[in-house]
């Protein structure tokens, strides 16, 4: 049997512990198990250098950095990692969100135990899970989106911008020299006619990226 290594990431101890023991009790025939925690994104980081897990349970909204910016940064970093987002919010904009930043599903902590660990193993077979509450059907998933002539590179660096990444930050995170990020920036700001990155973060907010 093929075993799958599980992080999870959640500011709730009490919510860790629960997942851990589900997986435990209800993944382990199915050869998941969990190698990791972290309670905020910076130890999440730096954990996930040395483990290099199959999929990141994420949880949406944390303290310190939102999910949506953690699971960019790690996609980014590590593009083969699968993320899974977790919310307690039946949000369509949070599924819009979740979605443009790299998660490769999205599923409720008010959901059963059964399709958690049914998302799970989607997710890592490699299927993308959103399901969308009937309620929020009408919402506008990001390929309906236009993303108004910007490359691959320049939309990262848009959504970088609208985390509130520097310069700087942003050739971190996608390795590449400061000049050559700034040259994306000013590519950005050009196509979208954007006098100042205000105006850029306002531009991805219609995107629907995150803020």
């Amino acid at each position: 049997m093929t075993k799958s290594r599980l992080f999870l990431v959640d500011d709730q101890e009490l919510i860790l512990e629960a997942i851990s023991d589900l997986i435990e009790s209800r993944g382990a025939e199915q050869g998941i198990h969990v190698v990791g925690t972290a309670q905020n994104h910076e130890k999440a980081i730096a954990a996930l250098d040395n483990l290099q897990p199959d999929l990141v349970l994420l949880d949406m909204y944390m303290p310190d950095i939102n999910g949506n910016e953690t699971a960019y940064i790690l996609k980014q970093k590590w593009p083969e990692i699968k993320i899974l987002m977790l919310s307690n919010l039946e949000s369509g904009a949070d599924i819009v969100k979740a979605k443009s930043a790299g998660a490769d599903g999205y599923a409720f902590k008010s959901g059963s135990h059964q399709a958690l660990i049914e998302a799970i193993m989607a997710v890592l077979k490699g299927d993308q899970i959103f399901v969308v509450p009937s309620h929020l059907s009408g919402v506008m998933m990001e390929h309906e989106i236009s993303n108004m002539g910007l490359t691959q590179r320049q939309r990262q660096v848009l959504k970088l911008l609208a985390y509130g990444e520097s310069t700087k930050g942003i050739a971190s995170v996608l390795k590449i020299s400061a000049r050559t990020a700034e040259k994306h920036r000013a590519e950005v700001m050009s196509k979208l006619r954007a006098p100042s990155p205000v105006q850029l973060v306002e531009y991805a907010q219609q995107l629907g990226l995150p803020s």
